[in-house]
């Protein structure tokens, strides 16, 4: 209680600018962790995984909206022999156990690529925010066990 009253004010304002410091800092580490330019050199390869992944995960979107893949031949036009012609005796749709064991593939692809980025984006969310990682794996397992 021996201190003046400017050295309490002086205190005041070394604490104000180190709080401005370090909100400064937040906002730039912040900045760099949504600037997609920063991650790319950063991070090249994850960066690369999450463009595929988001790639497959929109390809699986899209063939499911538009429903099954239906063959694309065409018949030519004009008289009755042309019918006859391989074009329109074959189909362009491969064998239906090839294409569900395709699709499991992708959907495992698309699956571990999902895992990976998940993985990394919680360490680099780990790296801005301190024990980001242990609140997230505490939510995961609330949500697991309800």
């Amino acid at each position: 209680m021996g201190e003046t009253t400017n050295q309490i004010e002086w205190e005041i304002a070394q604490k104000r600018s180190e709080l401005s410091d370090n909100l400064i800092e937040l906002k730039q580490r912040a900045k760099a962790a949504v600037d997609w330019r920063a991650q790319v050199e950063e991070r090249p390869g994850t960066m690369l995984a999450v463009a595929f992944a988001g790639g497959i995960i929109l390809s699986a979107l899209f063939s499911a909206l538009r429903g099954p893949a239906k063959g694309h031949a065409e018949r030519p036009s004009g008289n009755a022999v042309e019918s006859d012609s391989p074009i329109t005796k074959t189909s362009a749709r491969p064998p239906s156990g090839l294409a569900s064991a395709t699709r499991k593939n992708l959907d495992a692809l698309g699956g571990a690529l999902v895992g990976i980025v998940a993985t990394h984006t919680t360490s680099i969310l780990d790296g801005i925010l301190p024990g980001f990682q242990r609140e997230f794996e505490r939510a995961k397992h609330s949500q697991g066990q309800i």
